[in-house]
C-alpha cells in the first residue's frame, strides 16, 4: 500500500565502551586482496582471514544476520541490516579458499557437510575490537552448495535500558508500573527480528534486584545476563518446556520469564502459576495484541484462566529510522489519500488514525539516501508499540469468548489503547521514520 512516498562511526567511544570495529574498503575490496595473494600463504589461512573480515565487516554495518551462498560459479554475501538483506559481495568462487569449511569447524561441524541432509546448528564466540561477538550457525544444502547464515549477537546492541527501546513516556510510565506486580503473566508478541527479546531482557534488566529471584527458561539463551538464573531448553534429554517450567516452580522463583508459549501445557502451567503468586514474562506468536486472547483459546486455555491472570500484552515491531544526513522534509498526505487509506479500517479507528495523520504540526521526512546510509534512506531501527492493559470490560469480553475485532475495540475504547499503525504515525509525524516505512511494516494490519 505505497501510499507515501547510527552507525557511530568515526566517534570517540564513552567511558566504559569498546571502541567500534573499524575496517578500510569495501567487504568485496577486501576478497579481492586475499584472492591476489593465494599461492603466498595456505589456503586455511586465506580462509582464516576471509571469515574474520566478513565478521569484522558485519559488526561494522551492524548486520544481524550473514548470508554466506554458492550461487553457481559465485560466492555471494549478503548482511541484513536494519531488517534489510543487502549484497556485500558477490565475485567468482575460488575453490582454495575453503570459507564454508572453516566456518564449519567453528561452528563445531564437521568440516565437510553430511552427504544426507541432517539438520546442523552451532554457535561461537570471536573476539573483535576488543569485544566478544557471539554468532549462531545454521547450515542448509541448497541446490547449488551449501548456504551458511550466521546470527551475530552483539552484547553491546542490546544492552538497552528500558527507557531506549522506543517507548513513549506514557506507555514507559505504565510497563514500569506494571512489571513489578507481585503476580500475573504479561505477553509480548511480534514477528521473528522484531525485538521481542530486547524488550523482556531489558524489563527483567529494569526489576532485577538481590531481593528477587528471576529465573528464565530459553530456547536458545542468546544473552548472559548478571544476577538472572537462565536455563536452556534441551528436549534431547527430556527438558522441555513443560518439565523446564514445574522444575523452575519448584525453585522458589519470584519472576519467571518463559521464552515462548506454543502449546496447552506450557500455557496452561504459566497461567497457573501466575494466578498462584509469581510474576511471569513470556512471548506468543500472533498478529496483534488483541489476538492473544485468541490464540490462548484455540490451545484450549479456559477463558477463566485467561481473564484472571492476565495483566495485559504488547506487541511490537522494529521499524527503520530514517537517515538524519539526507532526509529531506515532506508535506502532509491529502485528505482524500487518507480518506482511501482509511476506508477499510473500523470506524473508530479509521477516525482516529485520519486525525493524527492531518494534525497540524507534523515535521514528516521522506528517504533519499547517501554514501553515510548504503543510499536506503534509512540508519538504524527503533520500536513501535501496542500497548494492552487488561481492565474488567476486556475481562468481560474473554468470559464471554469474544472475537479478536471485539476485544480490540474495547481495548481502543475503554483501555485508550495505541495500535501499531498509530505509535508508528506518531514515530513519523516526530520526523524519526517516514509514513512510507510505518506503512510497509504494518501493511498487514491495515
Amino acid at each position: 500500500m505505497a501510499f507515501w512516498g547510527n552507525k557511530q562511526e568515526g566517534e570517540s567511544p564513552q567511558p566504559g565502551q569498546q571502541a567500534p570495529v573499524q575496517t578500510t574498503g569495501t567487504l568485496e575490496d577486501g576478497y579481492n586482496e586475499i584472492v591476489k595473494s593465494k599461492g603466498r600463504a595456505p589456503g586455511i589461512d586465506l580462509a582464516i582471514k576471509l571469515s574474520d573480515l566478513i565478521l569484522e565487516h558485519a559488526v561494522q554495518e551492524r548486520a544481524s544476520d550473514v548470508h554466506i551462498e554458492s550461487q553457481g560459479a559465485n560466492l555471494r554475501v549478503r548482511f541484513r541490516v536494519d531488517g534489510i538483506l543487502q549484497d556485500m559481495l558477490n565475485s567468482p568462487k575460488n575453490s582454495d579458499i575453503p570459507l564454508t569449511q572453516r566456518i564449519r569447524v567453528l561452528a563445531g561441524f564437521d568440516p565437510e557437510p553430511p552427504t544426507s541432509f541432517r539438520n546442523e546448528e552451532g554457535r561461537f564466540q570471536k573476539m573483535l575490537a576488543g569485544r566478544a561477538i557471539q554468532v549462531r550457525v545454521s547450515s542448509f544444502p541448497t541446490v547449488n552448495g551449501e548456504k551458511l547464515v550466521l546470527r551475530v549477537l552483539d552484547r553491546q546492541q542490546l544492552g538497552l535500558d528500558l527507557d531506549q527501546v522506543g517507548l513513549d513516556q506514557d506507555a514507559l510510565t505504565l510497563i514500569k508500573k506494571l512489571i513489578r506486580n507481585p503476580y500475573g503473566i504479561f505477553f509480548i508478541t511480534g514477528s521473528t527480528g522484531s525485538g521481542k527479546t530486547t524488550s523482556l531482557y531489558a524489563m527483567l534488566k529494569n526489576i532485577n534486584t538481590p531481593m528477587i529471584n528471576i529465573i528464565t527458561l530459553e530456547d536458545p539463551v542468546e544473552y548472559r545476563l548478571e544476577g538472572i538464573n537462565q536455563a536452556q531448553i534441551n528436549a534431547k534429554t527430556g527438558f522441555t518446556w513443560s518439565e523446564g517450567l514445574r522444575t523452575i516452580l519448584r525453585q522458589d522463583p519470584d519472576v519467571i520469564m518463559v521464552g515462548e508459549i506454543r502449546d496447552f501445557d506450557t500455557a496452561e502451567i504459566s497461567l497457573r502459576a501466575a494466578l498462584t503468586g509469581h510474576l511471569l514474562f513470556t512471548t506468543i506468536h500472533t498478529i496483534n495484541s488483541a489476538s492473544i486472547i485468541e490464540r490462548l483459546f484455540e490451545m484450549g486455555v479456559p477463558p477463566f484462566l485467561i481473564g484472571s491472570s492476565m495483566l495485559g500484552a504488547m506487541s511490537q515491531r522494529l521499524v527503520r529510522k530514517v537517515c538524519p544526513k539526507c532526509s529531506q522534509n515532506a508535506a502532509p498526505p491529502s485528505e482524500p489519500v487518507v480518506n482511501e487509506f482509511v476506508k477499510n479500517m473500523d470506524a473508530d479507528e479509521g477516525k482516529i488514525v485520519k486525525e493524527l495523520i492531518l494534525k497540524p504540526g507534523a515535521a514528516y521526512k521522506v528517504e533519499k539516501g547517501c554514501a553515510e546510509c548504503r543510499n536506503t534512506g534509512y540508519m538504524g531501527r527503533i520500536g513501535i508499540f501496542e500497548l494492552m492493559l487488561m481492565n474488567e470490560e476486556i475481562r468481560k469480553h474473554i468470559l464471554d469468548h469474544a472475537p479478536t475485532d471485539v476485544i480490540k475495540r474495547a481495548a481502543i475504547k475503554s483501555g485508550k489503547m495505541r495500535t501499531l499503525l498509530m505509535d508508528g504515525i506518531l514515530k513519523a509525524r516526530a520526523g524519526t521514520t517516514t509514513l512510507a516505512e510505518i506503512i510497509r511494516v504494518t501493511a498487514t494490519m491495515v
